[in-house]
């Protein structure tokens, strides 16, 4: 394949990481954890490119299993996963709400 066929990752990348910083808030928010944002978000996304280059590398899965559908699936991930995010920060307040708002 050609190079430009690697770019489609970038998408996933970014997508993989916002919805997994979103379940590890969630988590957190849960189980009231204090955990800080920035923890949070390396985790995220280095594990959103563990998640999305591992399979590549290991040869589970060819760049061209990579497409539109997955995009989707991890963009409606993310939008379910902000709204249970936003009904439940009024009621479950972390350390991380303060960090946030200053941004």
């Amino acid at each position: 394949m050609g190079s430009l066929h690697w770019l489609i990752l970038f998408p996933y990348y970014f997508f993989t990481a916002v919805s997994l910083y979103l379940l590890l808030t969630l988590v957190c928010r849960v189980v009231r954890a204090g955990a800080s944002a920035n923890p949070l978000a390396m985790t995220a996304a280095l594990s959103a490119v563990v998640l999305t280059a591992l399979p590549l590398l290991t040869g589970m899965t060819r760049l061209a299993q990579y497409s539109w559908q997955g995009l989707v699936a991890l963009l409606v991930t993310s939008f379910v996963l902000a709204t249970l995010d936003a009904v439940l920060a009024g009621s479950l307040k972390l350390p991380l709400d303060s960090e946030l708002e200053d941004i």
